[in-house]
Formats: structure tokens, sequence, C-alpha cells
């Protein structure tokens, strides 16, 4: 499979979930089911080791290249910083128009990941605290940035926010452990 070729299925599964989202009780589910089962068991046949999956792993394409956190297109990732745009799909609705509450921690993890990422040992995510200041609405590019705010030895505390225009939705601070060369 070709980059193109991956990054387009990955844009058109997005495009798929929003549409199962907003579909309404006549739509016919049960043959979607059938044709879903059908594609499970086809990508099953090619499944491989985590290290050389595509999904989650793919820093060229938004998102890395997965569906399950809200689309994340980074402009500016370095060591210490990282500024990008956001969007929530109908896929992530709460209600009223707002994205659901935990899908802007599963942001956060991702958007403050990626300065980790570029730092380069591998790291985990020890504790993230979201505050909610204003709904996050669906549907529109939010701006959203990152940082290092200090270092201590293996400890990377960062934080977060995210903005509608001049809007705080909501912000973040975290905690982020380097892990020992023989940690999992």
């Amino acid at each position: 499979m070709t980059v193109d070729e991956y990054g387009s299925m990955t844009s058109a599964l997005r495009v798929f979930l929003d549409a199962v989202s907003v579909a309404g009780r006549g739509a016919d589910f049960s043959a979607l089911a059938a044709d879903l089962h059908c594609w499970a068991d086809r990508l099953t046949a090619h499944r491989v080791d985590e290290p050389h999956r595509a999904f989650g792993g793919r820093f060229d394409l938004p998102g890395r290249g997965q569906t399950m956190t809200p689309l994340f297109d980074p402009g500016t990732v370095t060591p210490v910083r990282v500024e990008g745009t956001a969007y929530f799909g109908d896929y992530f609705l709460g209600s009223n128009n707002a994205a659901h509450g935990g899908a802007v921690p599963l942001l956060f993890d991702e958007v403050l990941g990626r300065i980790v990422v570029e730092r380069g040992p591998r790291a985990r995510t020890a504790y993230l605290r979201t505050d909610f200041r204003a709904i996050t609405p669906i549907g529109r590019d939010l701006t959203v940035r990152g940082w290092v705010d200090e270092v201590c030895g293996r400890k990377l505390f960062l934080r977060a926010e995210l903005r509608d225009g001049e809007v705080l939705c909501a912000e973040a601070d975290a905690l982020f452990v380097v892990l020992r060369q023989d940690a999992p």
C-alpha cells in the first residue's frame, strides 16, 4: 500500500465515522454490519506486529494515520512546543454541538505526545489533567498548542491549550516520564 492509499483510506474512514454518527433510524445498519464484518476478515489476513503497523505511526498524516483521536494537523513541532489545528467531526459529538468531554483530553495526549516523540527518548503519560473553560465546538477548525513547562530528570511537565478563535475552550497540564531503556 502506498502512502497516498493509506492516507486516502483513513480520510475516508473519518468521513464514514462522521456519517454513521448522524445516520437516522432508516439506515440499513444490517447490511452495513455485514459489509464491515467482511472487511474486518479481509484486513485480519494482513495483520502485522506493532512496529510494522501504519495506524498511529504515520507522522506524515494528520492524526498519525489513525481515526480514534480528533483530527490533529500539526503545523509546528519542535522538542519544546507544538502548534496546529484540531477538528472534532460529528463522530466526537457529546451534545448541543459540543465535543464529548472525553475527546478533549485524548486530543491533548496526542498533541503533547508529539513533543515527546520529537525529543527522542520514549516516554509515557503519567497524568494529564484537563480543565474545561468553554464548550469545544464540533465542525470547525480550532487552534491547539502545547509546550514544555519544565524538565526535571526523566520527568517532562507539559501544558496545552485549545482555542476557538480567542475563546479558551480547554487547557491541560501533564506529566510524561521518559522510560528506562529496559521498560516496555
